[in-house]
């Protein structure tokens, strides 16, 4: 089997496709974890893009969220919202 070029990891199904994963580290309470890409593409589909201010629109810390803190201070600030 070969690899279709340009490669691109940009989607959830591109990571799928080049067998490659993907972790997250939440900025608050230092956790890491490993993401599970198929279940991901099942449930937003495997065209969804895959970059940081993709994902930090969807997914969340649950370790933060279920001792009650806020979502919002899980993510890093995207770029539209930074100051300059």
């Amino acid at each position: 089997m070969g690899k279709e070029y340009p490669f691109s990891e940009g989607t959830l199904g591109g990571k799928l496709a080049a067998g490659t994963g993907l972790s997250v580290y939440c900025l608050t309470c230092r956790r890491r974890a490993v993401l599970d890409l198929a279940a991901l593409a099942k449930r937003f589909g495997p065209d969804q893009p895959c970059l940081h201010w993709d994902l930090s629109k969807i997914i969340y810390c649950s370790e933060c969220r279920s001792a009650g803190r806020d979502d919002d201070r899980n993510h890093a600030v995207t770029p539209d919202k930074r100051r300059r």
